[in-house]
């Protein structure tokens, strides 16, 4: 349909200036006199011309696009540099460039600037540089240029495309994060101190006298029915510092921010060489396990740079599925909100998990809830504004 409309259109133009060629030297013929003819002879060569560039041949080549800076994160600014070689003989008199099917989610509105007209002449190398602003994150693709010529008065009218591709991904925004390893005591239900010590329930290295407030299920039987004397078994601690990130893409709410954070904490986690698995919980399952390397990041980078929230199943049941997965890692889950299904998972928890730290990005203190007021035995809920991102290892250590 679109070439039936460009070929009735350029067919209607070529008609046009045919007419206006055969009317100016009619009139000439019949009217005659020094008017009529300076009329058909000052005509005459803006109509040839016009004639002549809806049938010669146009050369465009070269064309180049180039996008600094070369790495993107939510919020820059790109600056995009075009170039073109022309090497038509002919010379041409206007050439508008225009870029092609950008999706303008990304971006600022450009007011025109992805777009510039040139008096060609005989010229030959052309440039121009036109800037994006306010970058979102996602991946931006750049599909190619529409060339625009026309002659003086737009009779005729010629169009080219180049197919010049290109994808830029506009990573999260990264912020400082302090990031301390994390303990928590198997049992007891609260984060302490920058080491988690886990009892391994396998390995037991003696008997002790039993003590008030130690646990029913580890009193030492074999020994009470001998001397009948109450003895707590001892088990073999070893530390852990394997922590679970987990990103909820199941709500749109602060998303941004969310993602933001997450990436943040896995490079600052990287860099201090934690160790830290990373699980994204969206329309499909993306799985890191022991990142440790900046291939490894860079790939998980790449994803936070595409993710979106569109999972379809809820956190919590995606949550049950995976924990086995967990047992033996602290899990820090960064969502949007804390619904009531996640509350009623949080406190079902307890016996399957070492313990959750739950991060709740928010974009002002205003949006807390009254799941802060909440308690959860093996779970630390910990709200987060953009500005506490760089402390919030220390809030998960306060009391």
């Amino acid at each position: 349909m679109n070439r039936i409309k460009a070929f009735l259109s350029n067919s209607g133009r070529l008609t046009l200036i045919l007419l206006l060629i055969a009317a100016t030297f009619s009139f000439a013929m019949f009217q005659g006199g020094f008017v009529s003819w300076f009329l058909f002879f000052t005509l005459i060569p803006f109509l040839l011309y016009s004639l002549l560039l809806a049938f010669l041949p146009i050369n465009i080549s070269n064309v180049h696009r180039e996008i600094l800076p070369l790495t993107l994160t939510r919020g820059d600014s790109a600056s995009v540099k075009v170039s073109f070689r022309n090497k038509t003989w002919f010379p041409l008199i206007f050439v508008t460039i225009q870029e092609m099917g950008m999706d303008q989610r990304f971006y600022e509105k450009t007011n025109g600037r992805s777009s510039n007209i040139f008096f060609v002449g005989w010229r030959r190398n052309f440039e121009w540089t036109y800037e994006l602003s306010k970058l979102e994150r996602g991946e931006l693709r750049f599909n190619g240029f529409l060339f625009t010529f026309t002659d003086f008065f737009g009779w005729t009218v010629r169009r080219k495309v180049h197919q010049v591709q290109q994808t830029v991904l506009i990573y999260p925004k990264m912020t400082e994060v302090n990031y301390k390893p994390l303990q928590f005591q198997f049992g007891q239900g609260g984060v302490h101190s920058s080491i988690k010590v886990m009892k391994d329930n396998s390995l037991v290295t003696g008997i002790r006298d039993y003590q008030a407030g130690d646990r029913f299920s580890l009193i030492h039987w074999k020994s009470f029915a001998k001397n009948e004397t109450l003895k707590t078994k001892e088990f073999e601690d070893r530390q852990s510092r394997e922590v679970a990130l987990v990103l909820d893409s199941t709500t749109s709410k602060n998303f941004e921010l969310v993602v933001d954070f997450v990436a943040s904490t896995l490079n600052a986690v990287v860099k201090k060489h934690g160790e830290i698995s990373f699980l994204s919980i969206g329309k499909d399952r993306q799985y890191f396990p022991n990142l440790k390397t900046g291939n490894q990041l860079e790939r998980v980078n790449r994803h936070l740079a595409v993710v979106k929230p569109d999972a379809k199943r809820k956190i919590e049941v995606v949550l049950l599925n995976e924990i086995a997965n967990f047992h033996s890692s602290t899990l820090l889950l960064v969502t949007g909100e804390i619904t009531e299904q996640l509350e009623i998972f949080f406190v079902n928890s307890m016996n399957s998990m070492r313990g959750i730290v739950c991060f709740v990005v928010i974009n002002d203190e205003a949006q807390k809830t009254k799941g802060v007021e909440r308690k959860f035995p093996h779970v630390k809920v910990v709200y987060l504004t953009k500005d506490l991102f760089k402390h919030a290892f220390t809030e998960v250590l306060k009391p």
